[in-house]
């Protein structure tokens, strides 16, 4: 292989475990980073979607990994599924993530709060604890980079779970990023705002979401929505040798929408 394309692929040779894989930004992420050439473990709920895209992703060495992250004891065997076939595991994203039901301070629905916080909050933090450990004992360093939300920065009304839920992850990023430096693991967070998907363009059409983009508490400075690939940048970025250098940090991948 040339040193030109050893440069298009810059994560040869290396694993990458993507959660929420099988949709979204997760689905992006785990396409940028087989273009990067690692091999891709692509976690998901959904076990035909996750196939779909590790299917798509093949040639880079991808597996579907099935796991409901709502189960919190089923997270270690995936894990360990992870580790049998593929060896290792270099980047961690933690990007799957629900939304749950609206509700405000006064009417929330505690059931909804822990499922949200299950998936959103503790399974990101059971996979770091896993992984981290594994990277700690393999001493070859690795990154870690959690999906926050411009949610966690700003007061929407309705969104207490899911905004307070994608507060947290932010201060355990800073956290973890200071109790692993010295194992040389980066860990980074970043924050997306209103983002294309399926989910959104099933809910909004694309009048509204201009709208959404331009006024009202979810605008940004630019103006647009952004794509999936916009934040799957940001994410591959952060688990590239020219980032070496960023830890306990969250990227904002939303136009402007938190400055």
């Amino acid at each position: 292989m040339t040193d030109t394309e050893n440069a298009g692929r810059p994560l040869e040779g290396t694993v990458a475990l993507v959660t929420g894989g099988a949709s979204g930004i997760g689905r992006a992420t785990a396409r940028a980073f087989a273009a990067a050439g690692a091999a891709v473990a692509v976690l998901d709920r959904d076990a035909e979607g996750a196939k779909h895209v590790a299917d798509e992703l093949a040639g880079a060495g991808a597996m579907p990994v099935v796991c409901d992250l709502g189960q919190l004891d089923t997270i270690a065997g995936a894990v360990d599924s992870v580790l049998d076939r593929l060896g290792r595991v270099d980047s961690l994203v933690n990007c799957a993530g629900i939304t749950g039901q609206s509700g405000t301070l006064l009417d929330f629905d505690l059931d909804d709060w822990r499922a949200v916080y299950a998936v959103n909050l503790e399974a990101p933090l059971q996979l770091m604890r896993l992984v981290g450990r594994h990277m700690v004992e393999r001493g070859a360093g690795g990154r870690i980079v959690n999906v926050s939300s411009s949610s966690a920065f700003r007061a929407v009304q309705s969104q207490l779970a899911y905004g307070s839920s994608k507060a947290a992850p932010v201060q355990l990023t800073r956290i973890a990023a200071a109790e692993l430096g010295p194992h040389g693991i980066n860990v980074n967070a970043v924050a997306p705002g209103l983002t294309r998907s399926a989910i959104t363009e099933s809910r909004f059409d694309e009048a509204t979401l201009t709208r959404l983009v331009t006024e009202g508490p979810l605008a940004n400075l630019l103006g647009r929505i952004s794509d999936a690939e916009d934040v799957a940048a940001t994410i591959l970025f952060l688990c590239l040798p020219a980032s070496r250098q960023i830890t306990g940090q969250t990227i904002h991948t939303s136009g402007g929408a938190v400055v």
